[in-house]
């Protein structure tokens, strides 16, 4: 992810994060929302993945790979602002999921750790640049999972993405400096031989950041799933909607009129090779307000490190 200090009227700024940036125009009367047009969660990162958790005990690992870009940064009414702009990013995202021995409530207890790096492009009127590194480590300390009914799951738990990684206030970043607040919570219904539908919602609760005095306003992200089984096979679509519902601030003073919005939708295939589950899916942007509209490929590869008995860890 990236970001910068903006505020309306800046002269041009030049922003980026995993699979999506953003450029301010000379004395435009638009900035971009959130903070350099960056949100701390890359919506669409679960994929097929909404509420799917090991029912036993074990280590598991969700590698992540993924290749984002964007032709074009859109305004507060969602027109495509006449800048010269492209960005890309490729990212490689490791994500640990531990499963306990143990109920709580009811609950399948989990917790989770998110380690991504990212790898940054921008080409953004004639200004190119590449930047590597460590993007914001996420932490779930704990989260719960119920089956409702059968093939119904519900889950919920709390993110915390820190700030860390490799930020700069002053030019394009992979991470954001600031942490972000993120309750979560899942459901989904998933019938093997039929049907499978899955809604995770996530509030992004952005602290302000200590190097620039600005303050990203709360957004809502939604991300979807529906598809049907054939055997070892799923085929379906995937997608993600961020809105931004509260104003950003810059030391205490409100920027109004200037919130974020995307919403992506794309084909997925999903195989399930039993020892591992592969999910490739593609999530074209739709629709994008104060933001940059981003296109991503993303490729999840999920298998066990450790599981008693190994062959139930499948398909997670």
């Amino acid at each position: 992810m990236r970001r910068r200090k903006l505020r309306r009227g800046f002269a041009a700024v030049v922003t980026a994060s995993a699979g999506c940036m953003m450029f301010v125009a000379l004395g435009s009367k638009n900035a971009c929302a959130l903070e350099g047009g960056v949100s701390p969660y890359p919506a669409g990162a679960v994929g097929t993945n909404i509420a799917e958790m090991p029912p036993i005990p074990g280590l598991f690992a969700l590698e992540q790979l993924s290749y984002s870009f964007s032709n074009g940064l859109y305004g507060n009414n969602g027109e495509k602002l006449p800048l010269p702009f492209h960005t890309s990013a490729f990212s490689a995202t490791t994500r640990l999921l531990a499963s306990y021995p143990f109920t709580v409530l009811g609950a399948n207890v989990y917790s989770q750790l998110v380690l991504p790096v990212v790898s940054l492009h921008t080409n953004i009127a004639g200004q190119q640049g590449t930047q590597n590194g460590l993007s914001n480590i996420t932490l779930t300390p704990v989260l719960l999972s119920w089956s409702l009914a059968r093939h119904l799951t519900f889950t919920s738990g709390f993110d915390f993405a820190f700030e860390t990684g490799s930020y700069s206030p002053s030019k394009p970043s992979v991470a954001v400096g600031y942490m972000s607040l993120q309750p979560v919570v899942s459901l989904r219904y998933n019938d093997p031989s039929g049907i499978d539908l899955g809604v995770a919602n996530r509030l992004l609760i952005n602290r302000e950041n200590g190097e620039t005095g600005y303050r990203s306003g709360t957004a809502y992200v939604g991300e979807f799933e529906a598809g049907w089984n054939i055997g070892k096979w799923k085929l379906g679509l995937v997608g993600a909607y961020l809105n931004q519902y509260t104003d950003d601030r810059q030391n205490g003073s409100v920027i109004a009129a200037n919130r974020a919005k995307t919403l992506a939708l794309g084909p997925s295939i999903v195989f399930d090779a039993g020892k591992f589950n592969i999910n490739l899916n593609y999530q074209q942007g739709l629709y994008a307000a104060n933001t940059s509209k981003s296109n991503a490929i993303w490729l999840n590869v999920a298998i066990p490190l450790w599981a008693k008995p190994p062959e139930a860890a499948a398909g997670y």
